[in-house]
């Protein structure tokens, strides 16, 4: 089992990496081969954050949502998803909580759902998965909202850098 901390810092930088694979695909459309490195390498990390993590579950069922919600749609993402469950296979399947597996999954299925109107926001912010996960902190489980929580921030700074810093060609 990994430490906590570097824990962590993998769920950050993991954020970071798939955020910075979808700009490629999505905005840059596809034209920077750094891509297929990143998406190796976040796959890499969030199969042994999976394996090896306190907060294992939560990733799990983030990335069986991504495949329910047909979010994996590149083949990038293709790649770090099947590196992802590669790592798992080799490194061991972590210890399995049914419930808390269905429960992730739901909240990250619709924190992937498109809402239109006054419901917006939602599909924006993807409040679902971190909200689901801070309930744990009554029971104390604080180890997943911090981890999806940093998994977020790595996301969001990743999201702020391409609009701040590149710009969209």
């Amino acid at each position: 089992m990994i430490g906590f901390i570097p824990a962590l810092a993998l769920a950050f930088c993991a954020g970071l990496l798939v955020k910075t694979v979808d700009w490629i695909d999505d905005e840059r459309k596809g034209k920077n081969v750094l891509k297929w490195p990143l998406a190796i390498l976040y796959g890499i990390i969030l199969g042994y954050l999976i394996s090896q993590s306190s907060f294992s579950t939560i990733f799990l069922g983030a990335l069986f949502a991504q495949v329910f919600a047909r979010k994996i749609d590149t083949h990038t993402h293709v790649v770090g998803f099947a590196l992802a469950m590669l790592s798992i296979f080799v490194l061991g399947f972590p210890g399995f909580d049914a419930a808390l597996f269905v429960f992730f999954t739901l909240l990250a299925f619709i924190d992937e759902m498109e809402f239109v109107g006054k419901l917006k926001p939602l599909s924006d912010y993807r409040p679902f998965l971190p909200v689901g996960s801070a309930l744990l902190i009554l029971f104390g489980r604080f180890d997943y909202f911090l981890g999806i929580i940093l998994f977020d921030i790595g996301y969001a700074l990743a999201s702020l850098l391409q609009t701040r810093v590149f710009k969209a060609k």
